[in-house]
């Protein structure tokens, strides 16, 4: 029995069939993870249905794969695309040279927690132009500073001496829930900007969804480098992400999150700190005012097009009017 989409955003946990019509890559970023990439990279060409490449993306701390697998790409060996954000960016081009249908990212610390991963992807890609999906992190035992997300969604629980949940933050504060049930540009832009939809541990685009997203970024900021804006987010942790979802979303771009496509997440103190979170949220709601206006602005110059485009059209119709009864006076003498 294969998946199958039920036409609310979940995907059934039947067994994937022997393949699937779109053709998906996986980035995978790696910061001096190697031992965890090599082991993702196992769990996804052992799957049934493989990727159609892997793309390590190494932050200048090389990877060199001896297995001979054409499918593994090691990208950006050198650090030539630099941060977070340049470093994911070096799959871009790569991608779009390809005859792939789908991307999907993920951490280096991160690796498919569920049956037929990709197929799913690929059920979900079909119906959307970017899927955000879910992650579940590994037991923090042993951890000084465990992650803050773990942290956050376990407060109650930890208040009451409970045990750990290990479940996305996303889905116990009901973002995800939320976020299928918005049906207005406002409302989701609403959710977007709280930082609780667009996490880069684990996304996937269609081409489609991707071209759509950087003739916009491109339009829009002249970013020409690939998806994530590495000159407003060069420094400081994180949100460079959030930033790529708020785009997307002004883009035009179909946009889901669900739990359907989960990864794992190896759990490990966290690098974040809280004025880390505060100065993200500074840089977004920056960026977004920034959109905004340049987009009223955008809107001005139609308008103000728009009339002076009737004013001349109705001068030319007044005048053709004009001309015609003259000539027709003129016949008539």
């Amino acid at each position: 029995m294969g998946s199958s989409w039920d036409g609310n955003g979940i995907v059934s946990e039947g067994h994937s069939q022997e393949g699937i019509l779109m053709k998906i890559s996986v980035a995978l970023t790696n910061h001096n993870q190697h031992a965890m990439v090599k082991e993702t990279i196992e769990l996804l060409l052992s799957a049934a249905t493989k990727p159609s490449h892997i793309y390590v993306l190494s932050d200048g701390k090389p990877f060199w794969d001896f297995t001979g697998n054409h499918k593994i790409v090691p990208l950006n060996n050198t650090g030539h695309f630099t941060g977070r954000c340049g470093n994911r960016n070096s799959v871009v081009a790569p991608f779009l040279e390809s005859d792939d249908d789908g991307l999907v990212f993920m951490d280096g610390d991160c690796f498919p927690d569920i049956p037929d991963f990709l197929d799913k992807y690929a059920l979900f890609l079909e119906n959307h132009d970017l899927v955000f999906g879910t992650r579940r992190h590994t037991d923090i035992t042993g951890l000084e500073m465990p992650p803050s997300d773990l942290l956050t969604a376990n407060m109650d629980r930890m208040y009451h001496g409970e045990k750990l949940s290990y479940t996305d933050l996303r889905l116990v504060s009901g973002a995800v829930g939320a976020w299928r049930e918005s049906t207005s540009f406002s409302e989701k832009l609403d959710l977007m900007l709280t930082g609780m939809i667009g996490w880069s541990c684990n996304f996937g685009f269609s081409r489609k969804g991707l071209e759509k997203l950087r003739e916009f970024q491109k339009a829009t900021y002249g970013l020409d480098e690939g998806i994530f804006d590495s000159g407003a987010f060069k420094d400081g942790w994180g949100y460079e992400d959030v930033a790529m979802g708020i785009d997307a979303l002004y883009a035009g771009l179909d946009i889901t999150i669900t739990d359907g496509v989960r990864v794992g997440h190896h759990s490990h103190d966290r690098s974040d700190g809280l004025f880390d979170h505060v100065k993200g949220r500074h840089a977004i709601m920056e960026r977004y005012r920034n959109l905004e206006n340049s987009i009223s602005s955008w809107e001005n110059i139609k308008r103000a097009a728009i009339v002076a485009s009737a004013f001349f059209t109705s001068g030319l119709i007044t005048g053709l009017v004009t001309g015609a009864i003259n000539l027709q006076q003129m016949i008539g003498m």
